[in-house]
This record gives C-alpha cells, sequence and structure tokens, in this order.
C-alpha cells in the first residue's frame, strides 16, 4: 500500500490533496539531449514501502529492442542528496531546486529560490485554451500554481523558439489515464515578484515528467 507512490487510498480512491503524490521525473543532468536520471520526488514525503518498492528497482524495459535499461539509486530521503552529484550534474539539479540550502552556487551562496523559472519539458494544459476567462493560457497556470500552494505569477510567458524546440516531446499518456484535451505543448517563462523555491512541475502530465521548470538563473 503506497498511496505515494500510486496517488490512491487504500480504496483506490485518488487522494484528496492534490498533487501531493509522486512525481516522476526524467532529467538530462549532463545537458548531453539525453535522459540520465531519473528524480522521483512526492511532496507528501515517500515512507518506507514506498522507498523500497524504489530500492527493488534495478532495471526496465525499453522499446526498440535494445534491451533492458539497468538502473541504479544514487539518492535519497532528500532533496538536498543531490549535492553529492559531480559537476556539471549538481549545477543543473541545482536549477531544479533553486532553494535547497544543501545545494550552493559556486560563490557558497546557498540559493534561496528563484523569480523566474523556464520550462524544460512542455507545459500542456489541462483544460481546452480560451481566449479569455479563467481557461486562457495564463489562467490555467494560475490555477495549477494555486492547486500547489505556489503564489500568483507576475507574469507569464510563452518562448515561441522553445516551443518549437520542444514540439517532439511525447506529450499524451498511452497507457492509463485520459489524454489531454488537446495535444499541444508550450514553453512557458514565468516570474513572480519573489524567490520562489523548487521543484516546479505544472499541468497535465506533471507526475511523469511533462510541464518541468527550472531556474533561469541562481
Amino acid at each position: 500500500d503506497c498511496p505515494e507512490l500510486t496517488g490512491h487510498d487504500r480504496y483506490g480512491q485518488p487522494l484528496a490533496d492534490g498533487h501531493r503524490h509522486a512525481h516522476v521525473l526524467p532529467l538530462d543532468l549532463d545537458g548531453d539531449r539525453h535522459l540520465d536520471h531519473i528524480l522521483i520526488w512526492a511532496p507528501m514525503g515517500l515512507g518506507d514501502a514506498a522507498q523500497r518498492a524504489i530500492r527493488s528497482l534495478k532495471r526496465i524495459w525499453t522499446k526498440g529492442g535494445v534491451g533492458d535499461l539497468q538502473v541504479a539509486l544514487v539518492g535519497r530521503r532528500d532533496l538536498g542528496e543531490l549535492k553529492n552529484l559531480p559537476e556539471p550534474l549538481r549545477r543543473e539539479a541545482g536549477r531544479l531546486l533553486a532553494a535547497n540550502g544543501s545545494i550552493r552556487s559556486k560563490q557558497g551562496r546557498t540559493p534561496t529560490g528563484a523569480r523566474t523559472w523556464i520550462s524544460l519539458t512542455p507545459f500542456v494544459p489541462p483544460r481546452f485554451v480560451k481566449r479569455r476567462g479563467r481557461n486562457t493560457l495564463e489562467g490555467q497556470v494560475s490555477a495549477e500554481l494555486e492547486s500547489r500552494g505556489l503564489p500568483p505569477a507576475e507574469q507569464v510567458e510563452v518562448l515561441p523558439d522553445e516551443s518549437m524546440t520542444l514540439r517532439h516531446f511525447v506529450r499524451v499518456r498511452h497507457h492509463g489515464g485520459s489524454p489531454p484535451p488537446v495535444d499541444v505543448g508550450y514553453a512557458l517563462r514565468i516570474t513572480w515578484s519573489e524567490p520562489v523555491p523548487g521543484p516546479i512541475v505544472l499541468g497535465y502530465g506533471c507526475h511523469f515528467g511533462l510541464g518541468l521548470f527550472a531556474a533561469e538563473r541562481l
């Protein structure tokens, strides 16, 4: 029984506390445009049973007849474990967190959050985008922020060039779950008036790698 992994309670009902269960976030920490790490992050925490299940994972199935992918655990318990990664992995992990006291900048200061965050993976709106009202693109981003207890954004911008770069991402779940209203993804820049900590993941498919943001600068 691992509600923090499944997102459901013991009766099979979705958890009532929104997005506090596990997010499985594939990452490219070395900047070579190939995935090299997977971060399993649950705001509600991961209990003993969930941690045992994760530690027991040794390989995952892949497509294309290339064989199973071997996996190894590199950190657990706290996001601060990412400080033990070598550079440039640690620097990129720091951009995902922006406010974790265990990851320090080159100047030795502990980052205290970031005001500006940009898309690493496409933001897929969970509802049809309207021209006006609460279901505009900005309105849906605002609702996503509110549902996670994050402060309202000062500005939400679409980045056209970056959106084109992210267009090849798979944006629809093919096994389980409903598809998004429209198969479209956006690269966004979100700006707050005060620094906000990470990780920040928003929108459709955010528990499976979509809608992931990184601090534009620390």
